[in-house]
């Protein structure tokens, strides 16, 4: 499976493996999608790991899925969509592990959890603008002042985990891919001794404070990106 899970004790693993590049289709966003949800009304988890296998943690949406058949793009963006969504409200903490870049659509996956630990290699970017795709701004508010969001959006380069650690996104870094992963399993067994309704509790609080709504920010970049072509 490209994306699969697994559970020990407390603590739910995904991890993602879709060679070359760990590109995601629409059917493994929704794939994605569910495992998140499943896992989030799972009495037994108390927390979830994202990993991913390969060279880097997440090259975004596959572009080979929509390069010949443009119809498919609605499909892709509303699961990717959920998949961010169900990420961000799961009812318990998500951790991600990004080693090597996460690009595009793989951004979500950590901009919609609640912590990200990262290699030192690793980088963050949004190239939408090469390619006529306008998302990333509402999720990335959630890690960076609005001058780097801009930066970013409206450049496309990539910013560092070194330089996001400074911004405060990044929970810690790490030198190696198996440090980045002991890191991660470690974090996940502090928040897996909590009890679950008060991790429950604690994360629909901090949803319910955040300054912007992101899942409706990112509706309207989707509306806004896939109007371009007919302008």
């Amino acid at each position: 499976m490209p994306i699969h899970h697994t559970k020990e004790g407390r603590i739910a693993k995904i991890n993602i493996d879709c060679p070359p590049v760990n590109a995601i289709d629409s059917t493994q966003w929704l794939n994605l999608c569910n495992i998140i949800n499943d896992l989030s009304e799972d009495k037994s988890v108390n927390v979830i790991v994202i990993t991913a296998s390969g060279k880097g943690f997440c090259g975004g949406a596959d572009k080979v899925e929509t390069r010949d058949n443009i119809e498919l793009v609605p499909t892709l963006m509303d699961h990717l969509w959920k998949a961010a969504r169900s990420i961000h409200m799961c009812n318990i903490p998500v951790i991600t592990a990004c080693h090597g870049y996460a690009l595009g659509a793989g951004v979500f996956i950590p901009a919609s959890g609640d912590f990200i630990l990262a290699s030192k290699d690793a980088y963050f970017g949004f190239p939408g603008i090469n390619f006529r795709v306008i998302v990333g701004a509402a999720h990335m508010t959630r890690l960076f002042p609005l001058n780097v969001v801009r930066r970013m959006i409206l450049t496309g380069e990539p910013i560092s985990a070194e330089e996001a650690n400074k911004y405060g996104a990044i929970t810690s870094l790490h030198s190696s891919m198996q440090e980045l992963h002991e890191a991660a399993f470690a974090l996940a067994e502090t928040i897996a001794g909590k009890e679950r309704h008060s991790l429950v509790l604690a994360k629909k609080s901090l949803n319910a404070i955040e300054p912007i709504d992101i899942e409706a920010g990112f509706k309207v970049e989707q509306q806004i990106s896939m109007s371009i072509d007919t302008d």
